[in-house]
């Protein structure tokens, strides 16, 4: 039985690693990169943790899978936070399984809510924070090493704390490791361990201004290289890794070590909604807005304070019965008229959608139109053109077509951020140069991560060329003799010629539309997907 690590560097940016393993900050990955593969391995469009994850562990597109971001558009489809429970696909783990190869996945994102597999589950990201853990009796002897086991750090909290927030990631990725290496143990016949560490991804949000000097929110004295700290924490995590491997199966592992996306400063904000409603593609609801005005006016300055005067408690009940029509608007985008809207963007990767509440959508000319008006826009630095925009035809297939976005606008600099935030009087471009203002992140998603892999199995001296991350799912059926005929191949170009494989195939779940968090989840959630920046 051949030993697989998959290791996931959540939001690994390929140049940046490629630029730290030149500087000999990152030799595990180096070394792997000198006997094996190296390259870029391109994300999912949207290029965003649950969509790219879920292509990940089924070998499908999102339209074969349905994840398009951590909620869906509830102009296309029932308004949830979305979960494993509502992806569709044979997962990784039932595949394997079917061939009788045992695995663990450790904080994978959307492995939530777990389903009990040959081998071990800890979620991760995109569910509670603190996971759940299958089989149970693991669970206990993992949370009596770590009681407080968390998926990932939490995001938010951690204004003017750069220096705490890396020891923070830093710790936690000891602690996944930690996990990792207990699953080794109390599962001796795995074929496939399978862990992602978040700590990179958050790094890369929420510290890049510190590290890159030309940062507009970089400011002089505000400096630091815990970014780049943490990569190398997850560097040494993966020489654990794989000498506990070697120690315990005494033999050589075959390492793969991937990244979902990349992840790049963000310079400057396109504000996809106010520039289609300057094109006239949408309207704001003048009403939605006043009302949206009265409550941040209102909400600014009241107290927390259980003993107040009549006054102050006539404010507090305007403000509940404004809050309770913002929830009641929990449409896609509360501040527009749909009625009088031809298109607009949602969710976080560029995603523009043509409306559902009138014929905008019959019209053969508008997306023609839109596509053109969209690659138009002009670099705010440069003049030279922003955007390549993309139908869905050309890059979606599948049952769940209908939830994709028609366009996906791509940035030709990634140091643009779309942004989908409802914001009617905002400029079309604006600076990310005040972080209090615009968000407590200065990093944010591109296309490229990186894919790093060697030993047995793989090719020395080869690279992925054009692979894209949810061709894994079939590589690593591939290096243990499996094939489920997936939809996404294996990675060819960095495999050694394969002995003939044996077909395997596992029931694939329904995809559930019902709720699985609680509204105390969900607002945990919820908070954390704002504080790095996500719609």
């Amino acid at each position: 039985m051949r030993r697989v690590l998959c290791i996931g560097v959540d939001g690994g940016d390929h140049e940046l690693v490629r630029r730290l393993m030149w500087e000999g900050r990152l030799p595990t990955l180096a070394g792997l990169a000198g006997s094996g593969a190296f390259g870029p391995l391109r994300s999912t469009l949207p290029a965003f943790t649950p969509t790219a994850w879920s292509s990940f562990l089924t070998g499908m597109n999102p339209a074969g899978h349905g994840i398009f971001g951590f909620s869906t558009n509830p102009n296309r489809v029932q308004n949830r936070l979305d979960s494993a429970a509502s992806r569709a696909g044979a997962p990784l783990w039932r595949l394997l399984g079917a061939g009788g190869i045992r695995s663990a996945f450790i904080t994978v994102p959307f492995t939530y809510p777990a389903e009990p597999i040959d081998g071990i589950v800890v979620t991760g990201f995109g569910g509670p924070q603190y996971p759940e853990i299958l089989p149970k009796p693991v669970g206990n002897r993992i949370l009596t090493s770590h009681p407080e086991l968390m998926t990932a750090v939490a995001p938010t909290g951690w204004k003017g704390r750069s220096e705490e927030l890396a020891g923070s990631l830093i710790e936690h990725v000891g602690q996944i490791a930690d996990v990792c290496v207990l699953a080794m143990e109390m599962e001796p016949e795995l074929g496939l361990l399978c862990v992602d560490f978040m700590s990179s991804d958050i790094a890369g949000h929420l510290l890049w201004h510190r590290y890159d000097h030309e940062h507009p929110a970089h400011r002089s004295g505000d400096e630091g290289d815990e970014l780049v700290r943490v990569y190398e924490a997850v560097d040494a995590a993966c020489a654990r890794l794989i000498d506990q491997a070697e120690f315990l199966y005494d033999e050589d592992p075959t390492v793969f070590v991937v990244s979902d996306h990349g992840l790049r400063p963000a310079y400057w904000t396109f504000n996809a909604n106010a520039w289609l409603a300057r094109e006239g593609f949408l309207r704001f609801d003048p009403k939605a807005v006043a009302r949206a005005k009265r409550f941040r006016t209102m909400a600014r300055g009241v107290p927390d304070d259980e003993h107040l005067g009549p006054g102050r408690v006539r404010r507090l009940r305007v403000i509940d019965r404004l809050r309770r029509d913002r929830d009641r608007d929990r449409a896609a985008l509360p501040l527009v008229d749909f009625a009088a809207t031809k298109a607009y963007c949602y969710g976080y990767g560029g995603l523009v959608y043509l409306s559902e509440s009138n014929v905008a959508g019959q019209d053969p000319k508008l997306l023609d139109e839109l596509r053109e008006g969209l690659a138009s826009v002009s670099h705010p630095a440069t003049g030279a053109r922003a955007f390549d925009v993309v139908r869905k035809e050309e890059v979606y297939a599948g049952p769940f077509i209908d939830r994709a976005p028609e366009l996906i606008v791509l940035p030709r600099d990634e140091r643009i951020h779309v942004a989908s935030t409802p914001r009617p009087d905002a400029e079309t471009f604006q600076v990310l140069d005040d972080l209090e203002r615009g968000g407590s992140w200065s990093g944010h998603h591109a296309i490229s991560g990186f894919l790093v892999a060697a030993g047995a199995g793989i090719a020395r001296g080869s690279e992925p060329d054009g692979a894209t991350f949810g061709q894994m799912a079939a590589t690593l059926l591939a290096l243990h003799g499996l094939d489920a005929n997936l939809e996404l191949p294996p990675i060819r170009g960095i495999l050694e010629e394969a002995a003939e494989t044996v077909p395997v195939e596992a029931a694939a779940p329904d995809a559930s539309a019902e709720d699985v968090f609680t509204p105390e989840q969900e607002a945990a959630i919820v908070a954390q997907l704002q504080a790095l920046g996500y719609e």
